[in-house]
């Protein structure tokens, strides 16, 4: 296995930790209640804030900048998935 196929195996996984860490937002919105004390949700919150706390603090300024000051929906682990998306793509072509 080439360091680019670990490098697109780890953003896959990337993109699945992004995926529950928005699945378990629907559930903590809806009512229902994840232990945020288990260590794997605290490990998925983790490396998720990490990577889309950078985007939020872009996605705000763009808003305050175009004057809406409050989006009640967060594309942030949207725009995440497509920038590694189109980066596993890219490392595909160097393949």
């Amino acid at each position: 296995m080439s360091p680019i196929d670990l490098l697109i195996l780890a953003l896959r996984g990337i993109v699945l930790i992004l995926i529950i860490n928005v699945v378990f937002s629907w559930i903590r919105f809806a009512g229902g209640r994840v232990p945020r004390y288990n260590p794997v949700v605290r490990f998925i919150d983790r490396v998720s804030d990490a990577i889309l706390s950078p985007i939020r603090e872009v996605q705000n300024r763009l808003l305050r900048g175009a004057g809406m000051g409050y989006m009640p929906i967060d594309f942030s682990p949207l725009i995440a998935i497509i920038f590694i998306q189109f980066l596993i793509y890219l490392l595909y072509g160097l393949r």
